[in-house]
């Protein structure tokens, strides 16, 4: 039987102490700072799909989803990350395993339902949203009560939260240089575990899988790969090339080159079946 990736850590999470190590994490005095020094941790772990169609390519789809020692050890020691299935999972586990309450949620996209994922931590008696998949890496409180939405700036753009369907839907809106996107909408009510796996089963079949997709934050600026287009993006700029080369891809990012120059051979293998 395939293990479940969201199962509650147990006493002692190998998993934890890999990563506390590895991050030099130390216990803080309070849930919002032991949740911000988490944050501020796996923010430096890219969102890449580059692990993901190579260990599909080998495994299958159920046997794909990769767990979340796996994603901390790899990071470790490829420099790679995930997508947001199985980052969200790693990022839940860490959590958890300090002691923290945390819930996983689902969201829909303008071309599917549960299309994206995230989860949601409690401190201050109030629940925050991350979302690992969409770099939001610092954690934000739902707009509640009267509250219908909330603006929060980051180091390239700023984030929209707006309230939806009394508080049951969180809509996440992006804006930068006077343009304002509709991104994607969160449910707000945890996941089943079985629904959350069902999506993360889908998304091996998203055209997703096609192509070379990463992202990440390096200092002020927000780097992104899809297929060959580059952008680094900063709240002022948006610096557009071609990028397409393993070697460049791999400094860009901080990935090891050997894996990203096998998963560039897959996506191409996979481009020439559809054609």
């Amino acid at each position: 039987m395939t293990k479940n990736p969201l199962a509650e850590p147990g006493p002692g999470s190998s998993t934890l102490a890999v990563f506390s190590e590895h991050f030099r994490l130390e216990r803080q005095e309070s849930a919002a700072s032991l949740i911000e020094s988490v944050a501020t941790a796996f923010s430096s772990i890219p969102y890449e799909n580059l692990t993901k169609i190579l260990k599909q390519d080998h495994e299958g789809a159920q046997a794909a989803r990769r767990c979340p020692e796996e994603v901390i050890k790899d990071h470790i020691r490829l420099g790679s990350g995930g997508t947001c299935f199985s980052l969200t999972a790693a990022l839940l586990h860490i959590l958890r395993a300090l002691g923290l309450r945390a819930e996983p949620i689902l969201a829909d996209r303008h071309y599917g339902d549960n299309t994206h994922c995230a989860l949601l931590v409690w401190f201050n008696e109030r629940p925050h949203l991350l979302d690992p998949g969409y770099l939001i890496l610092r954690p934000l409180p739902l707009p509640e009560g009267e509250e219908t939405s909330r603006i929060v700036p980051t180091s390239f753009n700023e984030l929209l939260l707006k309230h939806r369907e009394d508080g049951s839907r969180i809509e996440l809106h992006t804006s930068q240089q006077g343009s304002v996107s509709h991104r994607l909408t969160f449910k707000a009510e945890p996941a089943e575990d079985s629904d959350f796996l069902d999506a993360w089963d889908a998304s091996f079949g998203w055209d997703m899988m096609r192509y070379p997709l990463l992202t990440r934050v390096r200092g002020a600026e927000q780097l992104y790969l899809q297929g060959s287009r580059f952008q680094r993006r900063s709240r002022e700029t948006v610096e557009r090339a071609e990028l397409s080369a393993a070697p460049e891809i791999a400094s860009t990012f901080g990935i090891e080159e050997g894996l990203v120059a096998r998963a560039l051979a897959l996506f191409s293998r996979r481009g020439e079946e559809y054609d």
